[in-house]
């Protein structure tokens, strides 16, 4: 008797966190689509797109792993990453986009409002 009493008691402790986190994971669900843009405009606002890095040169060794040069700091690369007779190579920008960067084209201007 004394250990269900225990057992329910602990239940009830346990019950509010998962309400919260059952609530949090419905995220979005019941809000109109008017609301939902309005939120994926303010969370664009709060985080603008960041300018892909500019490749300034790629070195290859015989042996040992390729460099590329983004934004004039060496970093190591992928053989696959690097298109050589096009002087050009796929890198993943600080925001998770991969870029086709060719060397010495310089990153887009950046759009003002």
């Amino acid at each position: 008797m004394h250990s269900t009493r225990t057992l329910f008691l602990l239940l009830l402790l346990l019950l509010p966190p998962m309400q919260s986190s059952a609530a949090e994971a419905l995220g979005r669900l019941f809000f109109s689509a008017t609301e939902r843009a309005q939120l994926d405009r303010r969370q664009q606002e709060d985080h603008p797109a960041l300018p892909p890095p500019s490749l300034d040169g790629i070195i290859t060794r015989s042996a040992g792993t390729p460099t590329l040069f983004l934004d004039g700091k060496a970093a190591r690369a992928q053989p696959g990453q690097i298109h050589m007779r096009q002087g050009s190579a796929r890198v993943t920008g600080a925001d998770g986009k991969v870029h086709h960067l060719t060397v010495g084209d310089r990153p887009p201007e950046p759009l003002t409002r």
